[in-house]
């Protein structure tokens, strides 16, 4: 599910839970904790900003 962290201004996707934690990771593989409370539902646009930033990666992992 996308979100954005209020806290870090960034949109990510959940990848789990740890106790009153919730874990986030960007496409880059940037990985963080945070509160429940500081998050939100990603609108449509943030979506689109983590699918581009997930496109950016890959092209730039195959050195284009």
């Amino acid at each position: 599910m996308a979100v954005f962290d209020r806290h870090y201004d960034m949109p990510a996707e959940i990848s789990g839970f740890a106790g009153p934690m919730v874990l986030l990771t960007r496409p880059t593989g940037l990985r963080w904790q945070v509160r429940h409370i500081s998050l939100r539902p990603a609108t449509p646009y943030e979506k689109r900003q983590l699918l581009a930033l997930a496109r950016l990666h890959r092209t730039r992992l195959k050195g284009l």
